[in-house]
């Protein structure tokens, strides 16, 4: 099987926790090199993995000639930079979330990759979740083809339809607990809070199951953590991001809901989609991506993985060793996704115009908190490339 040869820079949390098992497990994928200033990091990969190489110095992963493409796992702070050498280099690019934190970020990234005709892949993983695939093509087709169950009453049969039937309606409800985060992620200057290095996640994900481009953000709350954000659509489409920063992961992190003409869908944490209003479809199940406690079978969707929980809390109070039961958020084939564009040729499932939508959207969010107002948002913020040769 030919395999894709890529370069691994940042071998941090991000990196041990999901991309460094994913990359050495995916058979496409020949990772030739890991990168990090830290030696511990490196120590921990060479440990725990095999790769050809390591080193404290990105240059020798640029300059490499069988290198055809790198993941950029760093702290955004700090990916402008390797983004520019990668790109100059001739590889294509992985990187996390965020792609860039200023509109000046956004647009020198979309044209270092355009002018030097290489792919990027931007970290928005969820995109690529089994049940937010599944979600998006039951959405599109209901909004193609909006369909009338037998049992749905309709006061007025086929006579009457609302303009508003034609937009989406969509609420995102986020469990976390600041207690888990790094310092850095609330730093004014590096950070920046949960609206940029967390809920770009969910913004990228609203446009990418709408469909439709946002016009103006509103957001309630705090500009740090603890927020309500609303997204309206060109179409009057209209998405709820609400991020309780104060939770308990003894419960799942992320409900998502959506509804469309007479249908309505629950993606509940990735393990259970249920449908209303379809005939084709009212319940599909997930498995999990790793399940620690296979004993604990009572339940499904999210009271399953909460008695998972439980387990798991048993085994930290009596021993502190536990692992957390976990889902399919689509890290693997969004990774998965590098190889078909080094070896395919394919196009990027996430590309650098969605990146620099969400950063636009981080940053008027967050204007918004402090404002204290809705705040626009114009396509020629983050749509601001144009050929000019």
């Amino acid at each position: 099987m030919e395999r894709a040869c890529i370069g691994i820079i940042g071998c941090g949390n991000i990196a041990r926790d999901v991309h460094l098992p994913n990359a050495f497990s995916n058979p496409r994928l020949r990772v030739k090199w890991c990168c990090d200033l830290s030696e511990a990091n490196l120590d921990y990969v060479r440990a725990n993995y095999t790769p050809e190489n390591t080193t404290s110095d990105a240059n020798d992963v640029f300059s490499d000639p069988e290198v055809q493409g790198v993941m950029i796992l760093t702290g955004h702070q700090v990916r402008l930079k390797l983004i520019q050498a990668a790109a100059e280099a001739g590889k294509h690019i992985y990187v996390e979330k965020p792609m860039s934190t200023s509109p000046e970020e956004s647009y020198r990234i979309m044209r270092m990759v355009r002018e030097n005709g290489v792919k990027l892949i931007v970290g928005f993983n969820r995109r690529q979740a089994p049940i937010v695939i599944d979600a998006v093509r039951i959405l599109r087709d209901q909004q193609a083809h909006p369909q009338n169950t037998p049992w749905r009453y309709k006061r007025y049969g086929d006579d009457v339809k609302m303009r508003e039937q034609e937009s989406t309606m969509c609420l995102m409800r986020i469990n976390d607990d600041v207690a888990s985060f790094k310092a850095y992620a609330f730093d004014e200057f590096v950070g920046m809070g949960t609206i940029i290095g967390e809920l770009c996640h969910f913004f990228d994900l609203a446009c990418h199951i709408i469909g439709k481009e946002p016009i103006r953000i509103y957001t309630e709350g705090w500009s740090r953590a603890n927020m309500s954000v609303t997204i309206l659509f060109e179409d009057q489409s209209i998405c709820t991001v609400f991020d309780a920063s104060t939770g308990s992961f003894d419960h799942p992190k992320e409900l998502i809901e959506v509804f469309h003409d007479g249908m309505s869908m629950s993606l509940d944490h990735y393990l259970q989609l249920r449908v209303g209003g379809r005939t084709d479809v009212e319940k599909i199940n997930y498995p999990f991506k790793n399940d620690p406690y296979p004993e604990v079978t009572e339940g499904e969707g999210s009271n399953l993985y909460i008695n998972k929980v439980k387990a798991r809390n048993r085994a930290v109070t009596e021993s502190r060793q536990f692992a957390f039961p976990e889902v399919d958020k689509g890290h693997y084939k969004m990774l998965d996704s590098l190889a078909d564009i080094i070896l395919l040729g394919a196009d990027s499932p996430c590309d650098e115009l969605a990146g620099a939508r969400a950063t636009c959207m981080t940053l008027k969010a967050r204007e918004s908190a402090r404002l204290g107002i809705p705040v626009k948002i114009s396509r020629d913020e983050y749509d601001f490339m144009f050929d000019h040769q």
